[in-house]
C-alpha cells in the first residue's frame, strides 16, 4: 500500500499572497499617483513652495509664450529648451498667468515620467509589482526631489521625461519598428537634445540600441529626419555658436568629481534641513550619512548592470547606459565638485535607483507594499520636519523674503524699470507681472529688454538685499551719483537723481 501523494500548502499560499500583492500594488499605485499630484498642488499654496530667480525666469518665459513672444531657450543661454514654458504658456492662455499654472504643468511632466518609470521597470523584470513599487518610489522621492517638478529650473522634467520616453519607444513591442515608430523615436530624441544635454544623454543610448536591433537604412533616415525636426532650435544655435556644446567651466575633471556626485550631492535628497546644505539635525553633510548613501546608490546601479548581463535584458542595459551617460554629462558639463546645493541633478539618476530598490524589496512577499508606504511617509515627514510651521501662505514663496511688499512699493511709486541683485530682479518682476521690469545687476544678464527699461527710466533705481555687500557698497562708494536710500521690508531701494551706467560698477551676486 502506497501513501497518497501530498502537495505543499506553502507554495500555494505564497502564490496567492503574491497575486494579492500584485493587485493591491496596482490599486495603490493609481491611488498614490492621484494623491501625490494633489499633495503637490496643495503645497503650492503653503510656505513650503519656493521660487528663486531661475524659477521666476521660467515663469516669465511661459508668460511671454502666452502673449505670443517665443523664446526657444532659457533666457541668456544657448541650452535649456523651453518645452515646459511652451506648454505652460498655452495653459496660461486658459487659466491665467499664474506661477501655480507653471508648477502644475511641471508636475504633470513628472506624472508622465512616473508612468514611464513604472513601465520600464515592469518590462525589465516581467512583473507589474516591480513597476508599481518603482513608480511610487519615484513619485514620492521626498521634498527636495518633488520640488524639482513644482519649482522647475526650466528643463529638468521635460529632459527626463523625453529621455525615458525614448527608451520606452525603442524597447517596447517587437524589435522591428515601423517607419512611424522610428519617426516617434527620432522626434523624442531630438526634443530631448533641444531640452538639455541631460535629456540627450538619457535618450542617446536608447537610440543606439534601436540602430543595433534593426538594420534598415530607410528607417534610419526617417528617424534622423524626425530627430532634426525635434532638435532644430538647438541645431541652429550649434551652427552659429560654439557655446551650445561648451561646458559651463573650463576646469579639469578628475575622479573626485564623479565621487562627489554620489557622496556629496546625492545624499542631499535625504536632508531634513531647511536647505540641503544647512548643518544641524537632519543634515546629510556627515560622512556617516554620505558614504553609505553613495555606496548603496552605486551598488544598485552595478546590480542592474549585472542583471542586464545575466538576464540579457535590453531594458536594464539601456537604463544603466543612460544613467552612466547622464552622470558623465552632468559632471563634465558643470565642471564642478558637486555639493548638496546642486541636489536637483539627482533627479536624473532617480529612475535607476528607484527601479533597483523596487527589484530588491519585491523579492520578499509584501515588502513592496511596505516600501510604498515608507516612501509616502518619508516624503510627508520630510516636508513637515523642514517646515514645522507649515501653513497656507503666499508671502514666503520667493526665497529672498516677502517680495510682495517690494512689488507693492514699486507699483505705488510708479517705478516701472529698475536694477536689482540677481536673486531679487526676476523674482520681483514675476511678482508684479512685469508691471515693474527689473534687470539683474550681477550674475547672468538674461533679458536685454529689462535692461533697456531700467536704463530709460528718468531716475535710476537700484534694489539690493538689505545689509548685503551691494548695500554696503552703495552706501560707501563716493563715485556713485547722489541717491536716497529707503528700506522696504528685507530690501534697500536706492533712488538716484539721474540715470547712470549701472554695469560700469562691480556688483556682488548677493
Amino acid at each position: 500500500m502506497t501513501a497518497a501523494p501530498t502537495t505543499s500548502v506553502a507554495p500555494r499560499q505564497t502564490s496567492r499572497l503574491r497575486a494579492v500583492e500584485h493587485r493591491a500594488s496596482t490599486f495603490a499605485f493609481w491611488v498614490l499617483l492621484a494623491v501625490g499630484l494633489a499633495l503637490r498642488i496643495v503645497l503650492l499654496f503653503t510656505n513650503s513652495f519656493r521660487v528663486d530667480s531661475d524659477n521666476a525666469v521660467v515663469y516669465l518665459i511661459a508668460k511671454h509664450f502666452s502673449e505670443g513672444d517665443v523664446a526657444w531657450f532659457f533666457w541668456g543661454q544657448t541650452y535649456g529648451g523651453t518645452l515646459l514654458e511652451m506648454v505652460a504658456g498655452a495653459a496660461m492662455v486658459v487659466f491665467g498667468t499664474h506661477v501655480e499654472v507653471l508648477s502644475i504643468v511641471g508636475a504633470l511632466f513628472f506624472v508622465v515620467a512616473t508612468l514611464l518609470v513604472r513601465q520600464i521597470a515592469t518590462e525589465a523584470f516581467g512583473r507589474r509589482l516591480v513597476g508599481n513599487v518603482a513608480g511610487v518610489l519615484f513619485w514620492f522621492p521626498g521634498y527636495w526631489m518633488q520640488r524639482v517638478g513644482t519649482s522647475e529650473p526650466g528643463f529638468y522634467g521635460p529632459s527626463l521625461m523625453l529621455g525615458l520616453l525614448t527608451i520606452w519607444l525603442v524597447l517596447r513591442g517587437d524589435r522591428r519598428k515601423s517607419h512611424l515608430q522610428w519617426a516617434l523615436i527620432g522626434l523624442a530624441a531630438g526634443l530631448a537634445l533641444w531640452q538639455s544635454p541631460m535629456g540627450i544623454a538619457i535618450a542617446a543610448p536608447a537610440a543606439l540600441v534601436a540602430v543595433i536591433r534593426q538594420f534598415s537604412p530607410t528607417r534610419y533616415l526617417v528617424g534622423i529626419a524626425a530627430a532634426v525636426l525635434g532638435a532644430l532650435p538647438w541645431i541652429i544655435v550649434f551652427l552659429t555658436t560654439a557655446t551650445a556644446v561648451k561646458p559651463q567651466r573650463d576646469t579639469p575633471i578628475a575622479l573626485v568629481n564623479f565621487v562627489a556626485f554620489f557622496s556629496r550631492m546625492l545624499p542631499g535628497v535625504l536632508s531634513f534641513t531647511h536647505t540641503p546644505s544647512a548643518p544641524g539635525p537632519g543634515s546629510t553633510s556627515s560622512a556617516i550619512v554620505r558614504y553609505p548613501v553613495a555606496i548603496i546608490a552605486v551598488a544598485l546601479i552595478v546590480m542592474l548592470l549585472v542583471l542586464a548581463i545575466t538576464k540579457r535584458s535590453w531594458w536594464l542595459g539601456t537604463l544603466v547606459a543612460s544613467t552612466v551617460t547622464v552622470v558623465v554629462v552632468v559632471v563634465l558639463g558643470t565642471g564642478l565638485i558637486l555639493e548638496v546645493d546642486s541636489v536637483r541633478y539627482a533627479i536624473f539618476v532617480l529612475p535607476a535607483i528607484t527601479i533597483g530598490i523596487a527589484y530588491v524589496v519585491t523579492l520578499v512577499p509584501l515588502a513592496g507594499l511596505g516600501a510604498m508606504a515608507v516612501a509616502v511617509a518619508f516624503t510627508v515627514a520630510q516636508v513637515l520636519i523642514i517646515f514645522p510651521d507649515l501653513r497656507v501662505s503666499r508671502a514666503e514663496s520667493f526665497i529672498v523674503g516677502n517680495i510682495s511688499v517690494l512689488g507693492d512699493y514699486l507699483e505705488a511709486n510708479d517705478i516701472t524699470g529698475a536694477y536689482a541683485d540677481y536673486w531679487v530682479s526676476y523674482s520681483v518682476t514675476a511678482e508684479t507681472g512685469e508691471r515693474a521690469e527689473v534687470a539683474a545687476l550681477s550674475g547672468p544678464r538674461r533679458y536685454a529688454p529689462y535692461e533697456d527699461t531700467a536704463q530709460a527710466a528718468p531716475r535710476a533705481t537700484v534694489i539690493v538685499l538689505r545689509d548685503n555687500d551691494n548695500d554696503r557698497m552703495l552706501q560707501t562708494d563716493a563715485s556713485l551719483p547722489p541717491s536716497v536710500r529707503t528700506e522696504v521690508g528685507d530690501y534697500a531701494v536706492y533712488s538716484f537723481a539721474q540715470p547712470f551706467d549701472a554695469y560700469s560698477y562691480a556688483w556682488a551676486l548677493y
